[in-house]
């Protein structure tokens, strides 16, 4: 403290008078402190105030006009009022009032003032003492198992990395899977008791001078200098021994949790990555399964990055009317003749720059995401547009469009549907839904249930990617449709295998004596077509030797000369 500007606030100052008390004070204080004297308005500062905001004396005459230009500008009357109603009091009391105060860093973070009123021996005011606190910083453990919280798990790592630099260690990230089904089915009461055990029984497992933080939610964290990965696969196997039984008074209670793991200086060398890393090795634990512990990879996590910045821009394209959007169409043809009788729209996607994404790139996105739901709502709009302007030279012309079990899901997705075929006045016989057999169904009675009120507008079912799936047989039996589609890997080396030429003959064989009509995909070959057409009597045929997916000018080429 600048001792040296004593005699500049009188000696008569009350300043004057706590400087010795101020300057033990804030030695053992985060926050800043500043005392105010009412008589002269001059302000004494601590020594992290007048140093964080580059005041030029522990002593100013007027903070207000310093301190100002850090609020946030919508914040500053917040301040004002606060300080005026102090000045204009005159019984001992406190206020407080909160707003944004820009850091070190360039960052506006909220904080606390809290005004106190101090009167002199008169019982008049003569000083108003205040203190500025981060309200991040002002609680530091958490207040259900009493650990030290994510901010002093940063603070700690940092100080270790700093403290030593050329050290290794880990940093572990622990999740509790699916815990929030303990709090609903037995109560939050008993679930924070059961995060107290688990605290515990976490903390007993770790080596004795390594420290158990509480994260977000249900998820703990510690670093361990020196560690190396086997290390850290034997302390997990420990805390997943520990998570088996959560003690109650009527049952036991078994519960998993997933792992991950970050290593300094090979992963990262700052405490905020090498947190968010774990945090990116946890999700992929959790992704493969559960109840595991996982390693961070480079690879795995630029990938990961790469996903989330193309759903992004999906995102993006989606809320602009999927403008990067745009359909293909691969010609069907009737396996009799060769003859062209339809296509299948086909859904494409343009990155940022201008290539075309691979299909099984960004569809899986869509699906996971749901986002698949606008799309497909687009998806559908578009082809049936097409396929209406296509029939005016060729009536018949058929128009085939995937669909997603999301969409069978969504409400609003058959008045969509009959809403579009009404608007653009198509006939719904010349349309076909394509159900990949690839998505899992668990419910038969609800997709049949969807499909028949489609099928009752006159449009056509086909199951897509026939044999891929894990029970092709029950699909046959469960899934009321009027196509199948044989997916291109059984028909690739048809002319060499005799096993595959025998599973799609006694295929086709089977779905025509149960009234299905067989559309083989994937075919390139002229000898491949001639046999599909002859010895096993498909009745649809689509690949490349018939045509590639093609934007819709390149199509219409083709279609008028066929």
């Amino acid at each position: 403290m600048d001792t040296n500007a004593t005699p500049y606030i009188g000696e008569h100052s009350p300043l004057n008078r706590i400087t010795a008390y101020f300057s033990a004070l804030q030695s053992s204080a985060e926050e800043y402190l500043f005392v105010v004297d009412l008589t002269t308005n001059r302000v004494l500062l601590s020594d992290n105030f007048m140093q964080d905001f580059s005041f030029p004396s522990n002593f100013v005459d007027d903070m207000d006009s310093l301190i100002l230009p850090f609020i946030y500008y919508e914040d500053r009357e917040l301040y004002e009022k606060a300080i005026e109603a102090a000045k204009e009091e005159t019984r001992n009391t406190s206020f407080e009032c909160e707003f944004r105060l820009l850091d070190s860093k360039g960052d506006y973070g909220w904080v606390n003032l809290r005004l106190s009123i101090g009167l002199d021996e008169y019982e008049q005011p003569e000083i108003i003492s205040g203190v500025i606190s981060r309200m991040d910083r002002q609680i530091k453990a958490d207040n259900v198992t009493g650990l030290l919280n994510r901010n002093v798990f940063y603070a700690d790592l940092h100080e270790e990395l700093t403290m030593n630099p050329n050290s290794h260690g880990a940093v572990v990230v622990v999740g509790l899977d699916n815990f929030n089904v303990i709090n609903e089915t037995y109560g939050h009461r008993f679930g924070d008791t059961a995060l107290r055990q688990i605290a515990q029984d976490i903390t007993n497992v770790l080596p004795p001078d390594i420290k158990l933080y509480k994260m977000d939610s249900y998820m703990f964290g510690f670093f361990m200098p020196d560690a190396m990965p086997e290390e850290i696969e034997i302390i997990f196997s420990s805390v997943q021994l520990c998570m088996r039984e959560i003690r109650n008074v009527e049952d036991t209670i078994y519960c998993t949790a997933s792992g991950g793991a970050a290593f300094y200086p090979a992963d990262a060398d700052d405490n905020i990555t090498l947190v968010r890393y774990a945090e990116v090795a946890l999700e992929l634990a959790r992704v493969k399964g559960r109840d595991q512990i996982c390693f961070f990879e480079k690879e795995t996590y630029d990938r990961w990055r790469y996903d989330i910045g193309m759903q992004n821009l999906m995102q993006n394209s989606i809320a602009r009317g999927c403008e990067d959007f745009f359909l293909c169409f691969q010609p069907q043809v009737n396996a009799s003749d060769g003859k062209l009788f339809g296509a299948e729209a086909l859904l494409r996607w343009y990155d940022k720059d201008g290539s075309v994404v691979a299909p099984m790139q960004f569809i899986p996105m869509l699906e996971k995401s749901r986002m698949i739901i606008p799309v497909g709502h687009w998806i559908i709009e578009n082809a049936i547009i097409v396929a209406k302007r296509w029939q005016e030279f060729m009536p018949d012309f058929q128009m085939s469009v995937n669909i997603s079990l999301y969409q069978l899901e969504e409400r609003m997705f058959f008045p969509f549907v009959e809403d579009c075929i009404m608007r653009h006045g198509i006939d719904p016989h010349t349309l076909t839904f394509e159900l990949t057999e690839s998505q899992s169904v668990y419910d038969w009675e609800f997709v049949n249930k969807q499909f028949s009120e489609f099928h009752n507008l006159g449009i056509k079912i086909a199951m897509d990617d026939f044999g891929t799936g894990y029970s092709s047989l029950g699909f046959l039996k469960n899934f009321k449709c009027d196509i199948i589609k044989i997916d291109r890997m059984f028909v690739k080396d048809i002319l060499e295998s005799s096993f595959d030429r025998n599973l799609v003959k006694y295929t086709v064989m089977l779905c025509h004596s149960i009234g299905m009509k067989v559309c083989v995909e994937g075919i390139e070959e002229e000898d491949a077509y001639i046999y599909l057409r002859d010895e096993c009597k498909a009745d649809q045929i689509q690949g490349f030797f018939f045509g590639y997916p093609e934007k819709e000018e390149v199509f219409v080429k083709r279609f008028k000369k066929s």
